[in-house]
């Protein structure tokens, strides 16, 4: 009953905020009419691109599980990875997707410690992947400006710079992170470091878990290039989607660079930020900041979040059809015993 409650309660803060954010909009019946004449083929190309980012999600993953010795048809991966959707639109953050990817490779293989494992590092990569894609395009706005020839404004100006410093900073602290995990030396170091250093106790063992998944995949650096490759490929896609879902809407309002910049924003802000089930609301808070800073407008941001929000719910509608008739089979495979009551056919 807590956790129904629970549940309930999240999803009333996303919708709470998707209101507070829709009241703050200067007209919101001209974006609403720009919503719906928006063009379908676009929005429709934006979907097969999800569902492509889904599916590479789930084959650079199986990458990893076969370098450490578990080897899972592709088919099966694309269920376990659309199971992950589904929870990830359902609980908060993206760590139910996870966590269900990793018990269901688990309960097929009986391999806990390489499927936890493979979800550590695939986590990751694809953080780094993602840092790296924002600060290679907020620098490359920096240095040579907007790819319209647009000038920003002082301000914009100054946020660019700043998305590029933190994000190159990020990028190049788990580039230190990553180079530490596979260097027995490194790692003794920073385990020595984190000792002394303040919140020891919480940090220590986060540490040692990556660490621990690392050491799976220390001598596998052909399985973790592949890995980071599957994550560009993954960034690209995501950016394009949203990049045709805004084109849709208001066409020419932003580049491909600028969303190359703010999407891996978006995703780290819906990740740090679990108020709601997928992020609902936050993202779409993510979008209108982004959208606005990127000189967009953050009503076209608002619209965007929410389009996108919906293409992620109706791509991982497939996780949850996968997710009840699974539970269907398990249940019908349970053995008949004495104390269960056996009702005639009629």
């Amino acid at each position: 009953m807590k956790q129904w409650l629970w549940n309930f309660l999240k999803l009333a803060i996303g919708l709470g905020l998707l209101y507070f954010l829709y009241t703050r909009l200067q007209d919101p019946v001209a974006l609403r009419q720009q919503v719906l004449a928006a063009n379908p083929w676009q929005l429709l190309l934006a979907a097969g691109c999800y569902a492509a980012a889904v599916a590479v999600s789930g084959l650079k993953w199986g990458v990893l599980l076969a370098a450490a010795g578990v080897r899972v048809p592709p088919g099966r991966l694309m269920v376990y990875q659309w199971l992950a959707e589904f929870f990830n639109n359902f609980l908060p953050a993206q760590v139910g997707g996870d966590l269900m990817r990793g018990i269901a490779v688990a309960g097929d293989t009986q391999r806990r410690a390489v499927a936890a494992a493979s979800v550590l590092i695939d986590r990751f990569i694809g953080l780094l992947v993602f840092m790296l894609a924002a600060a290679l395009g907020s620098w490359a706005m920096v240095l040579w400006g907007r790819p319209d020839g647009a000038p920003f404004s002082a301000e914009q100006a100054v946020t660019v710079r700043l998305i590029a410093l933190g994000s190159g900073l990020f990028a190049l602290a788990l580039m230190v992170a990553l180079a530490a995990f596979l260097s027995r030396r490194l790692k003794a170091a920073v385990e020595w470091l984190l000792r002394r250093l303040p919140l020891a106790g919480k940090t220590i063992p986060i540490w040692q878990k990556l660490a621990d998944a690392f050491n799976l995949y220390r001598s596998r650096a052909r399985a973790l290039l592949i890995t980071a490759l599957g994550s560009v490929g993954i960034v690209v896609l995501t950016s394009v989607t949203i990049w045709l879902i805004a084109a849709a809407i208001q066409p020419g309002a932003i580049t491909f660079l600028e969303v190359l910049t703010i999407n891996p924003i978006i995703v780290f802000v819906a990740l740090i930020i679990p108020l709601s089930p997928g992020g609902l609301g936050v993202r779409q808070g993510a979008f209108a900041a982004t959208f606005i800073l990127m000189g967009a407008g953050g009503e076209l941001g608002f619209a965007v979040g929410l389009l996108q929000q919906f293409v992620s719910y109706l791509i991982s509608l497939p996780g949850g059809y996968l997710w009840v008739r699974g539970n269907r089979r398990r249940a019908a495979a349970l053995p008949v015993t004495p104390d269960t009551p056996q009702v005639p056919l009629r």
